[in-house]
């Protein structure tokens, strides 16, 4: 599927040169970002996943600014999950027009800019990011319900592909929602890692009722937990957590039969809490990440629909209904319930520092 993703100028910088792979784990910038311009990252026609951003993949990427040139089949050597709708990836490959071996970072949704000058970046102390998964079972993908999903409304449940603008739906925090836009997506399961494939909640697997019957969702969709009949028993508190963190649990698992879905979702006036099947799960949140794999149809009639945002950084409905919980953060409590600080989880730092055979270190924020 031939699709161009349209970089934010303060969301990219690149190395090159010496500046490449100055370690075994890191790479250093070579200007700040917004130095560097107009990125565009094309995917291949034959890619039938373009929007699933995986470590070995190749894209054709062009730019402007200092450094400017083109990368034909750069190969993504890093794709992180940062945070709601915020991604941290690297491609790989030669600048077509300077021979040198190249690097860019792309952080769709998470202002680097503004990260790079946060954390001392300067000619002094060039900051450097990371050139590998961080987390490698963090992989981001636009969060969707599979077509059957019942949806409570004011009327009763009704099967999301019946849902339309104007339609109401019963929220947890606001009682009745219009929604405002409607997403309709299909999608090909051909040689996929096991962990991107749809998660199937069946019934009562996260307590009596929860859901009602079996529920079908993309892997990062985030479901409510720690509250309302959703393994209360596991978090001491209300958050959300991606499906694919729960895969361990009895009753929930990747379906590695299926060859084909139809994904569903909607997004109200906020970001919040729905109940599906009998689940409390999330409604659609309008992040730069997710508008990047939009079409320009897709686009404009989003701007129609929330007008009151114009910047591409922003999210359209925010904030998010609940904290978000990482993969790894979930495993803790899923094998020692209730034994973890959530709040420090919450407030964890997401960049680490490297710690490894006394490698030069730079301040603790100073890798992306």
């Amino acid at each position: 599927m031939l699709v161009t993703f349209y970089a934010e100028d303060n969301e990219f910088a690149a190395a090159s040169g010496d500046n490449v792979n100055v370690s075994p784990s890191y790479s250093y910038f070579d200007h700040p970002p917004n130095s560097t311009k107009d990125l565009t990252i094309t995917a291949n026609v034959d890619d039938d996943e373009p929007f699933q951003f995986d470590v070995g993949e190749t894209y054709d990427i062009t730019w402007s600014g200092h450094g400017g040139g083109i990368m034909e089949d750069a190969v993504i050597i890093r794709s992180d999950y940062v945070g709601p709708g915020q991604g941290a990836i690297v491609f790989e490959g030669t600048n077509s027009l300077t021979g040198e071996a190249f690097q860019m970072v792309w952080t769709p949704g998470f202002d680097l800019e503004q990260w790079y000058w946060d954390n001392g970046g300067g000619p002094s102390s060039p900051n450097a990011f990371w050139t590998s998964d961080q987390n490698s079972a963090e992989t981001y993908r636009m969060a969707c319900y599979a077509a059957g999903t019942k949806i409570d409304t004011p009327t009763g449940p009704m099967p999301i592909e019946q849902l339309q603008p104007g339609d109401s739906v019963w929220t947890l925090d606001r009682g009745r929602q219009q929604i405002r836009w409607v997403f309709e997506q299909k999608q090909q399961f051909s040689i996929l890692d096991d962990t991107k494939r749809p998660v199937l909640i069946a019934t009562d697997a996260l307590g009596p009722g929860r859901p009602e019957s079996d529920l079908i969702v993309s892997p990062q969709h985030r479901i409510l937990v720690g509250g309302h009949g959703q393994l209360v028993s596991s978090f001491p508190r209300e958050v959300f957590v991606p499906a694919k963190a729960l895969t361990q649990l009895r009753g929930i698992r990747h379906m590695r039969g299926k060859k084909q879905i139809t994904w569903h979702h909607f997004s109200l006036a906020r970001h919040d809490v729905v109940s599906a099947n009998g689940c409390h799960a999330e409604s659609m949140l309008l992040g730069p990440m997710v508008m990047a794999d939009l079409s320009a149809g897709q686009m404009a009639t989003l701007k129609v629909c929330y007008p009151q945002t114009s910047r591409a950084t922003e999210y359209l409905n925010g904030p998010l209904a609940r904290p978000c919980l990482r993969v790894k953060q979930v495993m803790k409590y899923l094998r020692h319930p209730m034994a973890h600080s959530i709040i420090a989880d919450l407030n964890e730092r997401r960049i680490e520092m490297a710690n490894a055979n006394n490698e030069p270190r730079l301040t603790t924020a100073a890798h992306l």
